[in-house]
């Protein structure tokens, strides 16, 4: 048995305390299998974790990588991107660039959406959706470090012949490049994730864990696969909800711990009826090819703005209240600014800014339709009576707890009909996933509290305090003079 296991990111990602519990589960399972542990380390001085490209997040990084490993029993081999990407990779990757005339996020080599892949990363850190500041970037740097990755690892998965490979998410660009240069090779890929906190991983085989179909299947699997009975696992699905509606973060950031429980808008009156539409940080979601392609609009902007047109003229006694993501409250470009516009471009036309103090749940409470184009608010929304219009691809597009138009020409229909609540058995299966879903892990935990991820019982990352000591004068070093001695 020869096995791979990537693990690409190392600090800043919980992905340090979930591949180092694969490797030494997969130790424990197989103690004679042939077992390569892959790391950054230093390889590359650009990624996700570090834009700045500065060297003492380098130097954390691979020596927490380092100290993680002595937590590891048994036989393996740790291997660095360095010591797969040789030097005919570099000049292929780079005759190659100097060729290509076109945007580099455009760029396809072989299987690989090597441009793609960068985009999320690039969209991921800066939050720029539409491009506007990307001469700004060091794109080339970071599309050709991938390229570079995919055809070392898939020389490297050729040369030993492995029969599986295990990697970390998928998404970004480092990471597509194993899950690329493995489906290249004909090897199973299995991309892990955590469904929740605390400390399970969940397994997306030969896809990204933002295929919406393999995602479901997971969630279904889990529901049948569950010793508990039907009422426990409805109630713990309730629960995860409920415990998102008083602000714990259960798998993500809370976002309502700072709106004020039960404010709602001074124009809200008792006579209109309020069409509350609950927007999505969707740039998180712009580079994924056709999982999250908007089957109605160009993007969500473009789908605001019709409902905005719509209600304005044809429900003119009704109010159209847009609730914006707090997650967006940092973005500053125009496609955030162009939400904020749309407030009273009629006079029936409400947006609530990311910063409302606005209870969000409030708003759903006094709601006769409620709209999302992918937020998790829709499945709440549901569940809790209400009847929800879907406008947009999500992890929930096609369950049958919302409705979704046929084509754009069916929005106003769904608007001006008198809906009830889909609400059904599904919803309670995500929250079921989301609150405990996945396999639990044998040493990998992460404290709901945000305490910190550990792996055997022990923080990490974790350093001695030379460690720390020489990480800080890398740092002094770099910002003086601009040497980099990681």
């Amino acid at each position: 048995m020869k096995i791979l296991i990537a693990a690409i990111y190392g600090i800043n990602s919980y992905s340090r305390g979930i591949m180092p519990d694969w490797l030494q589960t997969q130790i424990d399972e197989f103690p004679e299998a042939d077992i390569h542990y892959l790391t950054c380390s230093n390889s590359f001085d650009l990624c996700y974790f570090n834009k700045e490209k500065q060297p003492d997040i380098c130097y954390r990084c691979k020596t927490g990588v380092k100290n993680s490993l002595q937590l590891i029993e048994g036989n393996y081999q740790h291997i660095k991107i360095d010591d797969i990407i040789k030097k005919e990779h570099r000049l292929l990757a780079n005759r190659l660039f100097k060729e290509y005339q076109g945007n580099y996020f455009d760029l396809v080599y072989d299987n690989f959406e090597v441009g793609e892949a960068s985009l999320s990363t690039y969209i991921s850190i800066t939050r720029d959706r539409y491009l506007t500041k990307m001469d700004e970037f060091p794109v080339r740097e970071l599309v050709e470090n991938a390229l570079c990755l995919y055809l070392g690892i898939r020389d490297y998965i050729a040369k030993y012949n492995f029969n599986i490979v295990y990697n970390f998410n998928g998404r970004q660009e480092y990471v597509r490049a194993v899950l690329k240069a493995s489906l290249a090779q004909g090897i199973d890929c299995w991309n892990l994730e955590r469904p929740s906190l605390g400390g399970n991983i969940e397994f997306f085989k030969n896809t990204l864990p933002q295929d919406i179909k393999a995602r479901w299947q997971n969630v279904e699997k889990n529901w049948k696969d569950s010793p508990l009975t039907v009422n426990e696992k409805e109630e713990l699905g309730r629960e995860f909800f409920d415990r998102k509606r008083i602000g714990e973060g259960v798998n993500m950031p809370s976002y309502v711990a700072t709106q004020t429980e039960g404010e709602l808008p001074s124009f809200i009156d008792e006579k209109s009826e309020n069409i509350v539409v609950f927007t999505s940080s969707d740039d998180e979601y712009a580079a994924l090819g056709d999982h999250f392609k908007n089957p109605f609009f160009k993007d969500q902007n473009e789908g605001l703005s019709y409902l905005a047109e719509l209600v304005g003229k044809d429900f003119k006694q009704a109010n159209l209240i847009i609730r914006m993501h707090p997650n967006l409250q940092y973005v500053n470009f125009d496609y955030v600014s162009y939400i904020k516009k749309l407030d009273q471009i009629y006079p029936n036309v409400h947006v609530i800014g990311p910063t409302s103090s606005i209870h969000t749940y409030a708003l759903m409470k006094i709601a006769s339709k409620v709209v999302v184009f992918g937020s998790t608010t829709g499945m709440e929304a549901s569940l809790i009576g209400k009847p929800v219009i879907l406008l947009g691809k999500c992890y929930y597009f096609y369950q049958d707890f919302v409705y979704v138009p046929d084509s754009k020409l069916d929005i106003k229909d769904l608007l001006s009909a008198r809906l009830s609540s889909k609400a059904s058995q599904d919803i309670l299966k995500f929250g079921y996933y989301y609150l405990d879903g996945g396999v639990k892990a044998k040493y990998y935990f992460e404290d709901r509290k945000g305490k910190g991820i550990f792996l055997k019982g022990k923080r990490v990352f974790f350093y001695k305090f030379t460690q720390r000591l020489k990480a800080k004068i890398i740092q002094l070093i770099y910002w003086a003079f601009k040497i980099r001695i990681a």
